[in-house]
Formats: C-alpha cells, structure tokens, sequence
C-alpha cells in the first residue's frame, strides 16, 4: 500500500485508539462555532462512537506539524442492504479552514473503502451549512431525504384522551419483526434498529399495550427528553395512545430539558403534522445524503499538489 508523502507537515492518515484524547480536543474546537450549537462531555462523545459504530482505526485525521486539526469519525455498518460507511462527523479548526483539509480527508479514504467493499458513504448536513454542502456535492454525494430536528418546550398537547384500557410498561426485548410493522417510513443511521441496539443501555423503551399487545411504543434518552423513534400501529391510531407515549418521556425528562424528535423524515407528512398538532416546533433541518462508491473510479491521492497535503494512511 503506498502511504504517500510522509515528509510533508501537513499530512491525512487513519487514527486509532491512541489519538482519542487529541481527537476529543480537536472535535470540540471544531464544532465551537458550528451553526448549530454542539458540545459534548468526554462521556457523550464515546457515547456518540458507539452510538454510530465508529471505527477510530478508520476514522481520518489531518495532521499539522504534529496537531491533530482536522477529522472524519467513520462508522460502518449496512444501509439499505449495502456496506456503508457513516460519516459520524467532519470537522476542521476555524484557523485552517477553507485550506483543503476535508478535500483531502475524503480522497485519501474513499479509494481505501472502496478496497475494502463498502459501497456507499451516508452522512447529514445542516441546512445553512453551505460550505459543507458545497463540499459534499463536488464529491459527488446527492441528497436522499430531507431531516427534522422538531422540540417542544412545554406541556405535550393532547388532542385525545388514550383508552381506559391502555398500559404503559418498559420494553425490555424489543420485537422488532412487529414494531417495524407500525412505521410510516424507516429511521436515519443513529435512530435505526442498529443504532438503538447498540446504546440500548442508555436508552429508555416504553409500549403501549392494550390486552397484552403491543400497539405502540417510543425509544429516548431517559431524563434529556430526546426520542429516537416512536410509532403505533396503524390499526390504533387517532386514539391517544401516541399522545399517551410523549407524555410518558415528559415524566421520565429531567427539569430543563425539552422534548426532542431526532431526524425526523420530513417527507411524512402525517407524522409531522401529529408532532406540530401537540407543540411542537422545527428546531433545525438537514439534508442526509448518500455517495456511491460504484459510480466512481477507484483512484488513490489526496488531490497532490492542488490541496498541498501529504497521505500517510498508515503511519
């Protein structure tokens, strides 16, 4: 494997255990001044690896004059059925911006994926954030869907009373071949199956049964209000029992905290409007968007002499 040009200051290479603490620093300088504020502990950070399947043996990092200033946390796992790699997140210290470093942070690893079989990249970008966009659109990304950030600051309104006869208990085992059955449309990389499964630890699962079914149920984040998915099953609706759910976060959500829909498809209209109908608001919008390695040549570099970065993947 040719590691490149390992002489020059300023050079990419894949990171690994070992640079989590630089990493750490450098992703919370990164985002310090992101349009959208975003600061996590130490803790919500490895909670964030784990959450999206980071691999710090492949994630990316640009490396100047022995600084980490540049990164790329990459998870992987299937999407849609293919291998894919999620970009958990990319950013660059606001002193070396615009110089070229996610440029070359890309180039150096799309064609090192490409060898290994994954077929795809996933990722999500702010709206407002036109200089990444921007960036991911010369790459060649295309934009699958569009995603929601909706919040609620007060009391969930309730547009109907639930059912005498409906329960609310903790789900411990999920039976997802059932609970999948209740969804309008599938949920984004850090809401899926895979990703609940992966944090259910430091999650909450509450459903709603009637008669010992199971006929809707709701996964968040005890005490912060964040809800990763919620869904009833179609037969059940307009009864309350949504409502009902919601409001049992607003009991498990710590004094402070807002209720939050994580990534919700806006293209569900109906699911959109339910939310809105009970208070809440559209917090921030984004775009996810998907680069399919296939459509591409299997070229390696990180753009030479036009980005003036060395490659040094495996030092």
């Amino acid at each position: 494997m040719d590691n490149g040009n390992e002489t020059n200051s300023r050079h990419c290479r894949f990171l690994n255990a070992e640079y989590f603490p630089q990493l750490y620093e450098t992703f919370t300088e990164a985002f310090s001044d992101y349009v959208y504020p975003f600061a996590l502990t130490e803790t919500q950070f490895r909670n964030h690896i784990a959450l999206n399947a980071v691999d710090l043996d492949q994630t990316v990092g640009c490396i100047d004059n022995g600084k980490l200033v540049g990164f790329s946390l990459n998870g992987f796992g299937l999407w849609d059925g293919k291998e894919t790699v999620y970009d958990a997140g990319t950013g660059v210290i606001p002193a070396v911006r615009r110089q070229g470093i996610s440029d070359a942070m890309f180039e150096m690893m799309i064609p090192e994926f490409q060898e290994k079989g994954v077929k795809q990249c996933l990722l999500e970008v702010i709206k407002g954030n036109d200089g990444a966009i921007d960036l991911y659109k010369k790459l060649g990304f295309d934009t699958t869907r569009e995603l929601a950030l909706l919040q609620c600051d007060g009391e969930v309104l309730s547009a109907y009373e639930p059912p005498p006869d409906v329960e609310i208990r903790e789900i411990t085992e999920p039976d997802w071949a059932l609970l999948s059955t209740f969804w309008d449309g599938y949920p984004s990389w850090q809401n899926s199956i895979d990703a609940v499964s992966r944090s259910f630890a430091m999650k909450k699962m509450s459903g709603a049964f009637i008669d010992g079914r199971c006929v809707g149920y709701v996964v968040y984040s005890s005490q912060f209000g964040r809800i990763a998915q919620i869904a009833v099953s179609f037969n059940y609706r307009n009864r309350g029992i949504g409502t009902r759910l919601l409001q049992q976060v607003q009991t498990d959500t710590a004094q402070g905290y807002s209720l939050q829909i994580i990534n919700i498809d806006k293209g569900l209209s109906a699911a959109v409007s339910f939310f809105a109908e009970r208070g809440f608001y559209e917090r921030l919008s984004q775009y996810e968007m998907l680069l399919k390695f296939w459509v591409l040549p299997l070229t390696k570099g990180g753009g030479g002499e036009r980005l003036e970065i060395g490659i040094s993947p495996h030092e």
